[in-house]
């Protein structure tokens, strides 16, 4: 008995939890663990999605986890196609034995908070995609080609999909034509023009020009798909609004019509989501991001009106974005002070400089390449 006595209780505070493997848009620290604590048939860990976004679709093949929702709402998707949606709410629990695909998609406008334990140290998971095979690859691995549609506006949370949403039909309200996972009744909260403080993301194929010479129609075409394709979901799980198809790239909003205090913070982080998940494609892309006022609204012809946005950012963002190198994401001197941060700890090679722009004059930029490290 005298060893027994020996054993001490473990206290780990807030400060004390160690980041653990992501998985898609959640993250995760490790509480009681064998790395804080020593544990070692026990785990014990906080997960955070973002409102918006979900986790990697996913199974784990050797152990039971168990769910408690500590704040925010979402969905747990599951069934071998994905399409079983359970609604989760402050104070429920989940069960997930070993072999059930599921991911978990935050509904909500807050942060969708999980304290997830299982009975195992380690966790064997494998990505699992309901039209393929599934393969054994880290959860954090496995890249989003497409977005979660949600049920409901992601800023006025009116139901969009599903059942619910006969009665929003019924009304005129339906997915937004520019981001499916809004709805049109945010565009029309802003009556004729106005200024607004936005943040406008250009993106562009680099070396378009000079391939439209040497490549057929067909090559050319599956270029573009495949970077549309690519970058339209990134920007709808942000919050951007796709005010313009470029040819070959894109006019991207954000802030409007809905309105987010992190507009800034999606748009970096969309860009660079854009360019990683690009990284293996035979282009590359450039991307000048900008915050500042502009004018905001139904701008046109009379019978020839669009919702979209004009003004110094975007002048900004353009010029940014043309002057941007394959890879590279250029940070305009306002959405470089809202977003500075962002950067830290991601070990991305970032640099200063003063660039002429035509029309505007010497600007203060930060360079960010998204395929080199920061050197020490």
């Amino acid at each position: 008995m005298g060893d027994v006595h020996q054993a001490e209780i473990r206290l780990v505070k807030r400060e004390q939890l160690k980041a653990s493997v992501a998985s898609g848009e959640m993250s995760r620290a490790m509480a009681i663990s064998d790395e804080t604590v020593g544990s070692q048939h026990i785990y014990t860990a906080v997960s955070r999605i973002p409102p918006g976004l979900r986790s990697t679709p996913h199974v784990h093949t050797n152990c039971e986890s168990s769910l408690y929702v500590a704040s925010g709402q979402g969905r747990m998707m599951t069934g071998p196609k994905l399409d079983r949606g359970m609604q989760v709410e402050p104070g429920d629990f989940l069960y997930v034995p070993p072999g059930a695909p599921h991911t978990v998609v935050n509904d909500g406008d807050v942060d969708l908070v999980l304290i997830v334990s299982r009975n195992t140290k380690h966790e064997a998971v494998e990505a699992f995609d309901p039209d393929r095979e599934r393969t054994a690859v880290p959860v954090g691995t496995t890249p989003l080609t497409s977005p979660m549609l949600l049920d409901r506006c992601k800023t006025c949370r009116v139901p969009i999909r599903g059942p619910r949403a006969v009665f929003s039909r019924l009304r005129g309200i339906v997915p937004y034509g520019k981001n499916p996972q809004l709805c049109n009744r945010c565009e029309k909260r802003i009556h004729g023009s106005e200024d607004c403080v936005v943040t406008v993301l250009f993106a562009d194929i680099r070396g378009y020009s000079s391939r439209t010479e040497n490549s057929s129609n067909e090559a050319l075409l599956k270029m573009l798909r495949d970077f549309f394709n690519t970058a339209a979901p990134v920007v709808y799980d942000h919050y951007g609004v796709v005010d313009q198809f470029l040819g070959d790239g894109m006019k991207v909003l954000f802030n409007v019509p809905g309105p987010r205090m992190s507009h800034a913070e999606d748009a970096v982080q969309a860009a660079f989501a854009i360019c990683e998940g690009l990284r293996t494609a035979p282009f590359s892309v450039g991307v000048g991001v900008e915050t500042g006022m502009a004018l905001v609204g139904h701008i046109g012809l009379s019978g020839v009106v669009d919702f979209t946005c004009v003004g110094e950012a975007v002048n900004h963002a353009a010029r940014l974005q043309a002057l941007a190198g394959p890879g590279e994401v250029l940070l305009g001197p306002n959405v470089w002070r809202k977003t500075s941060g962002l950067l830290e700890g991601r070990g991305l090679a970032v640099s200063a400089e003063t660039l002429d722009l035509k029309g505007i004059g010497p600007l203060e930029v930060h360079r960010v390449d998204t395929r080199a490290t920061a050197t020490p």
